[in-house]
């Protein structure tokens, strides 16, 4: 009988986590000796998802999400990225792997991989930055075979954590800053490392803490969390859960009071609260209308004879950036929101690529590539690029602008602009250069971007001329001809 698999992601299998084309390439330039090309890929979202949620419809008796497009995105993931970059490495079991069961025989490429490692540059996003469709997140300089193995773990890596923490970044967005937002997704994650990616992103997005215990032990963060239904249903009844609940954690209790009705929970509760004397506690809700609980709750609560510093309220059940908004403006008062489904699971994926966008040829000069479509959304942008925000005399965001690195900007710039360039050093020849700053000061560095933008829904993003006449240059001469394809 075979063991099951835990199936875990480590550093020894991360040069593994690709689809095989990236190896198949490899193997081909190997055979005919056309390896070891410096080549630039770029990690960039070519436009900008359709994935906020705005509020809900009903259609045919189905509620589906009211969705909008997003009018920016928050960079996350980095520090990840940046380590299995540097850790994943060929080895002697992916070698034994390609040779006994893809059955390759070519010894070059065999001795590849079982030795390839990162030897080049990346260039990048601090995490925390907020960025717009075609500015790279990323800038990766390395020779084709290796920079191409990465595709599918720096993928995996940095688009689902900037998912989550511009979806958090939502919900962060419309909750007061007393208030404590709880990211509790781990039972929602599609897996148990994305459990850990899900926590760090909701952090980096604006949320208080995680409930993930995993998460707190990596980045030592105390975790919250109170208890389940089961627990309630497991006791004879609410009192004696209640009552154990309240002799174990005292002023820290918070009873979940809908397992089986809130009315009679609420009465219980206090009950204990009472015969135990303790003299701070917590309410949670957790279905139904959470606007009318909460008020009737606080009714009650007054008419007990309790003060409003005596007891906090917590509220979840598959809260969304709208569900919140509505609870904060129509006077709910609740005090810490346990947000899960609707944070690890934004409505859609986001559709960062990974693209090569230069090689150097043999005279040392760099041939600049951008991909063409029929559809121009799937297109890319050529060339060795920078992404430069121009910041007025008023200390506001103005423009960004896409040029190749290092172009001459001063036709878009005025007398008292300054200029920051985004992408910044994070690894060069193969070494570490880039300080990975702690979670507090991702979500820091995007609160402090944000309130530079006068108007980011119609912030302007420039794509230099260099770059729009290499792009012509690359349509004329694969692409679109005069008179037709």
């Amino acid at each position: 009988m075979n063991p099951p698999k835990p199936l875990e992601f480590t550093l020894d299998l991360a040069a593994a986590v690709a689809d095989f084309y990236e190896y198949s390439m490899a193997e081909a330039n190997l055979q005919e000796r056309f390896s070891g090309i410096q080549t630039v890929f770029d990690l960039v979202v070519r436009k900008m998802p359709i994935n906020k949620v705005i509020g809900a419809f009903e259609h045919e008796g189905i509620k589906y999400d009211q969705l909008t497009t997003r009018n920016y995105l928050v960079n996350c993931g980095l520090e990840q990225g940046l380590a299995y970059i540097l850790g994943g490495k060929g080895n002697k079991e992916l070698k034994e792997y390609m040779q006994n069961v893809q059955g390759i025989t070519n010894q070059a490429f065999l001795g590849w991989v079982e030795q390839f490692k990162f030897e080049g540059d990346v260039y990048a996003l601090p995490e925390g930055t907020i960025f717009f469709a075609q500015e790279p997140q990323l800038r990766v300089h390395e020779r084709f075979e290796e920079a191409q193995i990465y595709e599918s773990l720096i993928l995996s890596t940095i688009n689902s954590q900037t998912n989550v923490c511009t979806t958090a970044n939502d919900i962060s967005d419309v909750v007061a800053k007393d208030k404590i937002l709880l990211e509790g997704g781990s039972r929602r994650a599609s897996s148990p490392q994305s459990s850990l990616f899900n926590s760090r992103a909701a952090r980096c997005g604006g949320f208080t803490a995680s409930s993930n215990v995993a998460y707190g032990l990596e980045y030592g963060e105390k975790v919250g969390g109170t208890h389940g239904h089961s627990y309630v249903m497991l006791h004879p009844s609410e009192y004696t859960a209640f009552k154990a609940q309240g002799k174990l954690f005292e002023k820290k209790v918070c009873f979940l009071l809908d397992t089986y009705n809130v009315s009679s929970a609420l009465a219980i509760a206090l009950q204990v609260i009472t015969e135990e004397k303790i003299g701070h506690f917590a309410f949670r809700i957790d279905s139904g209308d959470l606007l009318t609980q909460a008020l009737w709750l606080h009714k009650k609560l007054k008419e007990q004879g309790y003060s409003r510093d005596q007891y906090e309220l917590v509220a979840s059940d598959d809260l969304t950036a709208g569900k919140i908004d509505r609870l904060e403006k129509e006077g709910a008062d609740i005090d810490k929101y346990l947000v899960g489904t609707y944070v690890v699971n934004p409505p859609k994926p986001l559709g960062g690529v990974y693209k090569l966008a230069a090689f150097q040829e043999t005279d040392g000069s760099w041939c600049l590539r951008g991909k063409l479509s029929e559809e121009p959304c799937k297109s890319t942008l050529p060339g060795i690029k920078q992404v430069y925000r121009v910041t007025g005399a008023d200390g506001y965001y103005k423009k960004d602008i896409i040029a190749f690195d290092g172009e001459d900007l001063s036709d878009y710039l005025s007398e008292k602009d300054t200029v920051e360039a985004l992408l910044i050093p994070a690894i060069k020849e193969g070494k570490l250069v880039y300080g990975c700053p702690s979670i507090n000061e991702i979500s820091s560095r995007r609160k402090q971007q944000l309130s530079k933008f006068k108007d980011i829904a119609n912030y302007e993003v420039i794509i230099s001329t260099g770059i729009r006449v290499k792009q012509q240059e690359i349509l004329h001469q694969y692409g679109l001809k005069a008179g037709g394809k």
